[in-house]
């Protein structure tokens, strides 16, 4: 698999996930909330479509404001053991991306 394959497959399956967590799991490990799932998911579509094009520059961005679900996933995982296998899929979610942005970005030989 290469590096844009894990970035691709990464980020698209971060942004499934945060519907799936917070509108589509059921209470406890989920919040029912519409809301929160939209609030969740729409900065994640912002770059989206560059991340698909596989330009760097929204890779790049995309590994910036991937560093917020890395945060919100390490807080609940520690927080709310309810939640805490969906937020510790969340944070290696973000860590495999942020490694495949760093894999991809280097010049290959």
């Amino acid at each position: 698999m290469t590096a844009l394959h894990t970035v691709r497959a990464s980020y698209l399956a971060l942004v499934l996930l945060q519907p799936l967590w917070h509108f589509l799991l059921p209470q406890p490990v989920g919040n029912r909330s519409w809301l929160l799932a939209s609030i969740a998911t729409v900065p994640l579509l912002l770059p989206f479509r560059g991340v698909w094009r596989a330009s760097l520059r929204s890779i790049t961005w995309a590994g910036y404001l991937s560093m917020a679900y890395l945060i919100i996933g390490i807080m609940e995982a520690w927080a709310n053991p309810p939640q805490r296998a969906i937020a510790l899929s969340q944070t290696v979610l973000v860590c495999v991306f942020v490694g495949g942005a760093l894999a991809f970005s280097r010049p290959s030989k």
